[in-house]
């Protein structure tokens, strides 16, 4: 079971996100539902270590397997979803990531469905990133 539930105050979500880089290129990703892009990642699950989650997300959302090189940044977000109408209180643990997997895709831009949903992967320059949405969050 995901750790996120609703309260009549809004909803919780305790979640993980990967910096992936290589080449000077960081890999973002944005979705069907998503005026914004962000780091790939997803909830943590009852009784699951962050770095256990990390590595499960990334390994469903792209099919590869990576290694936890470190955490980098634990933040805590309140912020309210245009899309979903809810306000949000977030944690989200930041892990630098290593790719144990040649099978990554490296094109520019790549499209993933997971779930009946369609991601959009991009490995932008780490210089274009402060001219882009980039945001925290991610369902």
């Amino acid at each position: 079971m995901d750790i996120s539930f609703k309260t009549a105050e809004g909803r919780f979500n305790y979640r993980v996100a990967g910096l992936i880089i290589e080449n000077n290129k960081l890999l973002i990703v944005t979705d069907d539902q998503s005026p914004y892009y962000y780091l790939p990642g997803g909830r943590v699950l009852m009784n699951e270590l962050s770095e256990e989650a990390i590595i499960r997300e990334i390994g469903e959302e792209l099919n590869i397997r990576v290694k936890v090189k470190r955490m980098l940044w634990f933040n805590e977000n309140f912020f309210c979803d245009e899309h979903y109408d809810e306000k949000f209180h977030e944690i989200c643990l930041y892990y630098l990531l290593d790719i144990a997997d040649n099978n990554l895709q490296r094109e520019d831009e790549f499209v993933v469905t997971e779930k009946e949903r369609k991601f959009t992967f991009f490995w932008k320059d780490i210089n274009e990133i402060k001219n882009l949405d980039l945001r925290k969050y991610c369902t």
